[in-house]
């Protein structure tokens, strides 16, 4: 079950069907997914095509106000001190997800494609969906 959950909570990355039906929060931000995901070993530039094609499948089914963005996790190596990016860990946000009543009717081959890929590269160690403040432009 909760396989089938961060499948479908990946694969749509809409509002789950918890908060959904649920009397949701007063948000004065925007909704948003935030995922602290895991990048199997040798396969970032895989994720990263992932987020492409997810971004674009939301833009050729006509979704335009949601944003979706992966910001690779920076840490200190011990050995030099110096920052550098992990190799593994990303933080992924979609920013106004559609929900899925809204996507459910419009996956397609393109759709299972980029669910596809983000499996075979990565998998997700935690998902929040939060109220994110409006950010000044």
């Amino acid at each position: 079950m909760r396989i089938l959950m961060i499948l479908a909570a990946l694969a749509a990355l809409a509002v789950s069907p918890e908060f959904a039906q649920s009397p949701n929060p007063v948000c004065d931000g925007d909704i948003a997914i935030v995922r602290i995901t895991t990048v199997k070993p040798g396969h970032m530039q895989a994720y990263m095509a992932a987020v492409a094609a997810h971004k674009a499948w939301y833009r050729n089914h006509g979704f335009k106000d949601n944003v979706i963005v992966a910001s690779r996790v920076i840490v200190r190596d011990e050995r030099t001190g110096t920052m550098k990016y992990t190799d593994s860990d990303v933080v992924a946000y979609h920013i106004r997800p559609p929900g899925s009543a809204q996507t459910q009717s419009k996956r397609d081959a393109a759709w299972d494609a980029y669910v596809k890929q983000y499996r075979d590269s990565s998998d997700i160690k935690s998902e929040y969906i939060t109220c994110m403040p409006k950010l000044a432009p």
